[in-house]
């Protein structure tokens, strides 16, 4: 309870993932189901949906996720911009998880120069 959950089909049918949703949804968590039908069983068990919207995959067969992928990793990349904006986490924050590295370095040594 208290937990999300966020699910991604793009024809919201997908055998495997409906009983994660039925356990996710027994123990309490919020479902935020991404797909491109708003009408289909993953999304009719979701609190929250999210409509992608692709035209085609782009390989010549119309059936490899490419496509699909790069839509669903655009919507992944919103929604945490938003969930940093709505939570105010702080580069500080992200410095504590993330000591290492150039971005870590980077982030650690504005810390110490404030």
């Amino acid at each position: 309870e208290g937990d999300v959950l966020v699910i991604v089909s793009r024809g919201g049918k997908t055998d495997e993932l409906m009983p994660i949703v039925d356990v996710a949804k027994t123990k309490g968590a919020t479902i935020i189901c991404v797909t491109e039908k708003l009408e289909s069983p993953l999304a009719e068990l979701s609190d929250i949906k999210l409509k992608m919207a692709i035209t085609r995959e782009c390989d010549k067969y119309n059936c490899q996720g490419t496509t699909s992928f790069a839509v669903t990793s655009a919507i992944f990349d919103a929604l945490q911009t938003a969930l940093v904006e709505y939570t105010g986490y702080q580069k500080m924050d992200f410095a504590l998880i993330h000591p290492g590295g150039a971005v870590g370095e980077r982030l650690n040594k504005k810390a110490l120069d404030v």
